[in-house]
């Protein structure tokens, strides 16, 4: 005959249930059930210092409630001791039943339940934002992300793939077993298949990234909301990396996103991110693989440019001209960018303004009209930052 050991006890949980969301530095996780949240279809295991309650159909005198020792075993009347810890109390009445089918009885059933749960609050130690401790009792139930997330989440110094789970052992004294979680990839990939359930006493330690975690670690600066050392993970991208800092701020100017990469000899080299096509035109092109070590850099407008030159005149469109960080800007093309020339420009005689580096004033005059008509452009003329264009009429150039 199958035994009929039950299970009782499990109530409504009792902490509720919160998301974290936010990477940097940075991070985001799950909280617990609500108090009206069903129990999840967990089976949970005896632990030591629960109480159980046990009947047996053919020895009513073995009817009582029975400690869980340290040691995770019950003193079980004619049988001794007997280990019950790390089984359900469905594997804990077969167990039973066995000992006394062996011993004493042709048939023996047992039904086992949990009378009373053992209370023991999980400790949260090292990298978050609330270290301290959380009330808990074996009948809830809560796993790591969840206690992470009641404990406001990660830091930015967190090494998040290395989060320790320290556990008593059974019959061990005060030893405990060390369960290794990578948390920091389950926040980036939303895949919790590998959280673990909390028991009460556990010890969960988040350290500090150091020297070795450091070197797998990228920076951000400029425009993003986190800016600083973010941790690197595997698959990480422009996009991922982004995100963990929190994303780009107003200012950002997007197009202009760099993502600098050491060399061997030291130095870096600038790989130009233009974001405004990822986000905009969702161009996976620009949602590259990120290295550690490697600088993701957002400027602002002014950054993104060598500065500006102040074309006048007897242009379409006169004003400010921004100065593109990454290119050569020379007069005819710069003219040409806005429009050209009005019909009443003197196009051969057109004066640049410039201060040199002693303060002296400098005046160019260049025959621009020559340039874009015979396509010269090698004799275009370089512009400086600061320099003032004037196209002035044909009248008024004799």
């Amino acid at each position: 005959m199958p035994s009929r050991a039950t299970y009782g006890g499990l109530g409504p949980l009792a902490a509720p249930l919160a998301w974290l969301v936010g990477c940097a530095g940075l991070l985001c996780a799950c909280g617990a059930w609500s108090a009206e949240a069903p129990a999840r279809s967990v089976s949970r295991k005896i632990m030591a210092g629960d109480s159980l309650r046990i009947v047996v159909e053919e020895e009513p005198t073995l009817n009582a409630l029975y400690a869980v020792a340290g040691d995770g075993t019950i003193d079980f009347g004619y049988c001794g001791r007997v280990p019950l810890a790390e089984l359900t109390t469905a594997e804990a009445g077969e167990r039973l039943e066995a000992k006394l089918t062996g011993l004493y009885f042709r048939q023996a059933h047992v039904e086992v339940e949990v009378a009373e749960f053992v209370e023991g609050a999980i400790l949260m130690m090292g990298e978050v934002n609330r270290p301290g401790t959380i009330p808990f009792r074996g009948d809830q139930i809560l796993s790591l992300v969840e206690a992470i997330s009641q404990s406001g989440g990660l830091t930015r110094e967190a090494a998040g793939t290395k989060v320790s789970i320290l556990r008593l052992k059974p019959g061990a004294g005060l030893e405990r077993e060390t369960i290794l979680v990578d948390v920091q990839s389950m926040f980036e990939t939303l895949d919790f298949s590998r959280d673990q359930f909390l028991r009460p006493r556990d010890i969960v330690i988040v350290p500090r990234l150091g020297t070795e975690e450091q070197a797998y670690e990228y920076l951000a600066l400029g425009e993003v909301a986190s800016q600083g050392f973010h941790s690197y993970g595997e698959g990480l991208d422009v996009i991922r990396a982004l995100m963990r800092a929190g994303g780009p701020t107003r200012e950002a100017k997007l197009s202009a996103a760099r993502l600098l990469r050491r060399e061997k000899d030291g130095g870096y080299t600038a790989i130009p991110l233009d974001l405004s096509r990822l986000f905009g035109g969702a161009d996976v092109s620009i949602n590259i693989p990120v290295s550690p070590g490697d600088i993701l850099f957002l400027p602002t407008e002014a950054q993104a440019s060598r500065g500006q030159v102040l074309v006048l005149g007897e242009v379409t469109r006169p004003g400010a001209v921004v100065m593109p960080l990454d290119q050569e800007v020379t007069l005819a093309k710069t003219i040409l960018g806005i429009g050209g020339f009005t019909k009443f420009a003197n196009e051969s005689k057109v004066k640049v303004l410039r201060t040199a580096p002693d303060g002296s004033k400098q005046t160019l005059f260049v025959d621009v009209g020559r340039i874009l008509k015979t396509g010269a452009f090698e004799d275009d003329v370089p512009l400086e930052s600061g320099d003032v264009i004037i196209v002035l009429e044909k009248i008024l150039s004799l």
